[in-house]
């Protein structure tokens, strides 16, 4: 089977089974636990009992509300420096995103001076792959318990597992892809299949690139604790497909190398290697100027509203307050964007935000529109504060009748969990 094959193969795997970043809004402190346990309870001192409704559509619309709601969140925070929305903030610019993109992360106090980048190759990843077996057939080992081990940044992990009567290749393979996912130690398996609808399973390390004085990522070898042996060798475990190997790049002509495709240049460029150019037309790294900042950092703020927008009105269940949502947000736009039509935006009937670049961009090039730009960082700030909202109790837009007032001269101990039955599991991915 072809390499290339393989690494579409483990990328599919690598997309289903690791989990994914939110932008910025995942990337938490040990104080943001603590604030949001104290916003949580802070709701529910003052907030009356609720009875839930077993609606399994409305309770999966409140967590896709979240969800969308932190898509939202991190846009935002792309737009701030620190605690401040900054419109102007600066923005990076690849010549050529196809091979090397780029962020600006970077204080916009200090000049961020242009350089070039030739990629010569990616950092890559270790593979194994596995012989190919006939999934429907019988394992050709006897029953009984088995191991293998994994060693992989120093440290050796054993997984056991046992095979019984009526096992196929096929059910085994698939048996150990899901322990190695499930072990959370920086690999990722699935399975592939050949032309002949044989079956083999792939083995890939989540990171790319070496550690100095390394040729792998991982290894894999029989266990001494296995009763009978000789798995690794039959499901092929141990057969490596792709070597790991760094990154290879020049940046202004001098020779560099990374682990990772991702990383950053001078504190001011977040650079993430896609693909190798043409040495003779390397790539320019810069950030725009100070007008085209605003006009994109205007147009990607008024997207996300637009998005957040439909994506809500776009749900219709019953138990589910979608008009509610829409309409507290829409307001929010209506209320800030009342005297921005001169810098070319300005709130629709429907209650989507109207966006003219030109317009932004005359009016920015002629002379700076201090007011109009300070009523959008506004509605920006009003946008965050609502999204904190959503994400805190996504649960007030599901239909939840009041079941009892809380007593006013009793116990104000807070309940922190009841804004949902859910909200453990909500934030437990995310704190």
């Amino acid at each position: 089977m072809a390499g290339i094959n393989i690494s579409e193969a483990y990328n599919h795997f690598a997309t289903t089974y690791v989990a994914k970043e939110n932008a910025n809004v995942d990337k938490h402190k040990k104080s943001d636990l603590q604030s949001v346990y104290k916003s949580i309870a802070k709701i529910n001192k003052q907030s009356p009992l609720h009875v839930l409704k077993q609606d399994d559509y409305a309770q999966a619309e409140a967590v896709g509300i979240k969800e969308h709601a932190r898509t939202l969140k991190s846009l935002l925070e792309a737009l701030s420096s620190e605690s401040e929305i900054v419109l102007n903030k600066k923005s990076a610019v690849s010549s050529d995103e196809d091979k090397v993109s780029v962020e600006y992360v970077g204080t916009g106090q200090e000049n961020a001076p242009e350089f070039t980048i030739n990629v010569d190759h990616l950092a890559t990843n270790q593979i194994n792959a596995g012989h190919f077996l006939d999934p429907d057939e019988p394992v050709a080992l006897p029953i009984g318990s088995y191991a293998f081990s994994a060693n992989i940044n120093g440290h050796e992990y054993e997984f056991q597992y046992s095979i019984r009567n009526g096992d196929t290749n096929k059910d085994i393979q698939s048996k150990l892809s899901r322990l190695i996912n499930k072990a959370g130690i920086g690999l990722i398996a699935g399975l592939q299949e050949d032309a002949e609808g044989k079956t083999s399973i792939i083995i890939g390390s989540s990171d790319t690139g070496l550690k100095k004085g390394s040729t792998l990522r991982f290894e894999i070898s029989e266990s001494s604790t296995s009763e009978k042996g000789l798995n690794v060798s039959y499901f092929g475990l141990n057969l490596i497909a792709q070597e790991p190997s760094n990154a290879h790049f020049f940046l202004n002509g001098n020779e560099h190398f990374s682990a990772s495709n991702r990383f950053t240049v001078g504190n001011q460029y977040d650079l993430t290697l896609k693909a190798p150019n043409n040495p003779e037309l390397p790539v320019v790294i810069g950030v725009k100027n100070e007008n085209d900042a605003l006009v994109e950092n205007v147009r990607s703020l008024i997207n996300g509203y637009n998005n957040f927008i439909d994506s809500i009105s776009d749900i219709h269940d019953t138990g589910f307050k979608s008009n509610k949502l829409v309409g507290e947000t829409v307001a929010i736009a209506r209320a800030h964007l009342k005297a921005t039509s001169d810098v070319g935006v300005s709130v629709a009937e429907d209650g989507h935000i109207d966006y003219s670049s030109q317009k932004l961009r005359e009016a920015t090039e002629s002379e700076t529109p201090a007011q109009p730009l300070e009523n959008i960082k506004e509605f920006a700030k009003a946008l965050s504060v609502k999204t904190d909202e959503i994400s805190i109790d996504p649960m007030k837009y599901v239909e939840r009748p009041v079941f009892n007032y809380r007593d006013p001269h009793g116990s104000d101990n807070p309940s922190p969990y009841i804004t949902s039955e859910y909200s453990g599991m909500m934030f437990n991915n995310y704190c």
